[in-house]
């Protein structure tokens, strides 16, 4: 673009007009194009003043774009063949490696899923600059064909709107700006009360921990106490206390969320609200502990190898053999328990790990030092439902507890 200097109009006539000329970028070759239009006769009806010819020859360039960044930056692209495959491919790279908030890997697993599975096949090929309403429009109707849910269609455009937005030229701004119309593209309206979320009721989770064994046992009953997510669950481990892992204390009754696993991979926790620490009710933390039995280090659930168990592997080997979908039902039902029982929102939050406007940084950092209050409500809540019995304990009292 610092070869391409601004173009002070000159009006001339030509052939009984007065005109402007002037030069434009086209796709696909290096020099510019001259382009020649009208501006008004030389005499008669519709003549304009000199100062008019003059404004108006202004105007003729401005609308055309041809002095400008953008332009000259769509040009470029198509010239270039830019296509939204190749850039997918630099922006989920991208998104991964940068310095400023770079996503997680599971969100990268989403992402790539949603490239390999639907963006790429309809639009891998497509120019990127080509990629506007219109194409989101069809992109969208391709989608409600296949039947995908309205969260799914949503989703998939965010992806798609993040793959344009994400060419920029040399001084950061974006290649080709859009300004996306949901209305013209019918993008669907996700309605969370049509949104499937199934979960589990007491009765239900005191089964599936009745019904399940070892370490299977243990996780399911923590996922339900805590409201803990899978991959925060499978990260705990049994060493002493530290910032650079997620723990659980010796007597199993606080675990300090710092660390996620996915794919056998530790990483960081889905928010920042995540990174937190969760507190156990007496009855669990007894459970647990005698899981634990001797061990003092390790993950707290692991193989026969003393790696972290895998999530596909547990829903295969036990989870939908008991008729439960997914681990979030565990966290749905704890979230719902905390409710019932009429939690301090802000305490609710901060044990969930949600992100919240009621919550002032100040106070939730009084929140992390205050474990009196908050055990006080972990015991108050309890589990709402029943774990087996451990040596130490009757079963009297486990009842009395869930209940």
């Amino acid at each position: 673009m610092a070869r391409r200097s601004g173009q002070a109009p000159q009006p001339v006539i030509h052939r009984g007009w007065w005109t402007v000329r002037y030069r434009i970028d086209v796709a696909g070759q290096e020099k510019r194009m001259q382009r020649r239009e009208r501006i008004c006769p030389i005499s008669g009806p519709g003549l304009f003043t000199r100062p008019e010819i003059e404004r108006r020859a202004r105007e003729i360039i401005t609308a055309s774009g041809a002095d400008t960044v953008e332009h000259f930056a769509k040009c470029e692209a198509l010239t270039q063949g830019t296509t939204f495959r190749q850039q997918a491919a630099w922006w989920i790279k991208h998104i991964q490696s940068r310095k400023r908030n770079p996503i997680a890997l599971a969100t990268a697993a989403g992402y790539r899923s949603y490239l390999k599975n639907w963006l790429n096949p309809l639009l891998g090929d497509v120019a990127l600059a080509s990629v506007d309403n219109k194409v989101g429009k069809d992109l969208v109707v391709k989608l409600d064909e296949a039947q995908l849910a309205p969260k799914t269609i949503v989703e998939i455009v965010g992806v798609l709107k993040a793959v344009v937005a994400s060419a920029i030229n040399g001084d950061g701004k974006q290649m080709f700006p859009r300004e996306w119309n949901h209305d013209y593209i019918d993008l669907p309206v996700v309605d969370p009360k049509t949104q499937r979320r199934p979960t589990l009721s007491s009765k239900q989770v005191t089964e599936v921990v009745a019904n399940s064994q070892g370490r299977y046992q243990s996780l399911y009953a923590l996922l339900a106490g805590t409201g803990l997510r899978i991959g925060e669950a499978l990260a705990i481990k049994l060493d002493a206390y530290s910032e650079l892992h997620t723990t659980i204390s010796s007597d199993c009754k606080t675990i300090h969320v710092r660390k996620s696993i996915w794919n056998g991979r530790e990483q960081r926790p889905k928010t920042e609200n995540a990174i937190r620490s969760v507190d156990i009710p007496e009855i669990l933390a007894a459970f647990l502990k005698s899981f634990v039995g001797g061990r003092t280090s390790g993950f707290l659930f692991q193989t026969d190898s003393s790696l972290p168990l895998g999530q596909s592997n547990i829903l295969r080997d036990s989870l939908h053999g008991l008729g439960v979908e997914g681990f979030h039902c565990f966290r749905r039902f704890r979230t719902s328990l905390l409710r019932k029982n009429r939690v301090p929102w802000d305490l609710e939050k901060f044990w969930i790990g949600h992100a919240s406007k009621d919550i002032t940084d100040k106070y939730a950092e009084q929140l992390k030092e205050d474990v009196e209050y908050r055990r006080e409500w972990a015991e108050r809540v309890g589990l709402g439902f029943v774990v087996p019995r451990v040596p130490q304990l009757n079963v009297v009292s486990l009842e009395q507890h869930a209940a």
